[in-house]
């Protein structure tokens, strides 16, 4: 069982770094039109996904350095009536709209502060936001003034990471033995309910409630699964995260903030019938100034793919047993709003 308590001036301590754990992939074919070059990728990924079930991407063509800067400018300026303004429901009640976009400030029981935001395709004319889907939300956005080209810059990279998780679908799809359009025509920028996120952990002197886990690690965050089909992250250079490993233990995730951390989740885990599972993982408490930017890449609210077994290596008529117990397709809206309450439920709002 886990527990809260109050640790102060907690030292920093180098981590020891498993770099074989995790490998980096370029997915740069992935954006071309060599059918060898992606089946090479798919391969790699096909690998780590029946392994740790973690993986770096570089050649992504996406500026790291300018998230980074761009986000913790907006993290560190940001000024408290306008975090009270643009704040989630759970925060301001008065945005009865926001159940998943705008900001969650700090407590002084849970320092970290985050900023999410929707598809900038979801403007108050979208036939999804007019029809009231769950889900669905126009993004709001701080004070122009305040903060000048910060909305323009968010929606951009929104909309270049649609490209990227576009081109990384396909290196998915042909490892799982499918065409490499499959998982990407169930994504789209028309109506993807992806979300983005800038996370804050700050440094503090005291910091309040950190968890511990029953094997006494000190966490920021408990052990979870991601809801979504797969999350891409970009992080500080500081290592934090864990994944759960087949022996039961926990093993360092080492950090790299030139690439995307990518991994699984329920659903990609539901859909190839745990062949590709969604990892338990978990944050480790480091009392250092750092960014966690995820991006959360989920369906859209009708999509509802046909659940099927990845192509395997075991004998046929073991495959044939296991196609007669198949998961029935899951309407990915449904999916969503489930698995997001079960989420807040059992680590809190985040």
């Amino acid at each position: 069982s886990q527990h809260y308590f109050i640790q102060s001036n907690l030292s920093r301590i180098d981590m020891v770094i498993d770099d074989d754990f995790v490998p980096t992939i370029s997915i740069g074919p992935l954006f071309g039109s060599d059918k060898d070059a992606k089946m090479g990728v798919a391969q790699q990924i096909d690998k780590v996904c029946r392994e740790s079930g973690f993986f770096y991407i570089s050649d992504h063509g996406v500026d790291l350095n300018e998230l980074f800067e761009t986000s913790m400018e907006f993290l560190k300026t940001i000024k408290d009536e306008e975090k009270q303004r643009i704040a989630i429901a759970a925060w301001n009640p008065s945005n009865t709209k926001q159940i998943r976009n705008g900001f969650q400030p700090a407590t002084p029981h849970k320092p970290v502060e985050m900023f999410c935001y929707l598809n900038p395709e979801f403007s108050e004319q979208h036939p999804a936001i007019v029809e009231g889907l769950p889900g669905h939300e126009v993004n709001v956005w701080p004070d122009e003034k305040d903060h000048p080209g910060f909305k323009e810059y968010c929606e951009e990279y929104y909309r270049k990471m649609v490209k990227v998780t576009t081109a990384l679908l396909k290196g998915f799809s042909l490892a799982l033995g499918l065409e490499e359009d499959a998982l990407g025509d169930h994504f789209k920028q028309a109506d993807t309910l992806s979300s983005a996120v800038f996370i804050r952990y700050p440094e503090m002197e005291d910091y309040p409630n950190i968890i511990i886990a029953e094997d006494g690690t000190e966490l920021g965050y408990g052990a979870h699964q991601d809801v979504d089909l797969l999350v891409l992250l970009a992080q500080s250079n500081v290592q934090n995260l864990q994944a759960l490993t087949g022996d039961g233990t926990y093993r360092d995730v080492p950090p790299n903030d030139t690439c995307f951390l990518v991994n699984a989740g329920t659903y990609m885990d539901y859909l190839t019938h745990g062949v590709y599972r969604a990892v338990w993982h978990r944050v480790k408490h480091r009392n250092i100034d750092r960014l966690s930017i995820p991006f959360f890449v989920n369906l859209g609210y009708h999509d509802a793919p046909q659940p099927f077994y990845p192509t395997t290596t075991e004998p046929t008529e073991t495959c044939e047993k296991k196609e007669s117990v198949r998961n029935k397709p899951l309407k990915y809206g449904h999916f969503l709003q489930k698995g997001l309450r079960d989420l807040i439920v059992s680590n809190g709002q985040r």
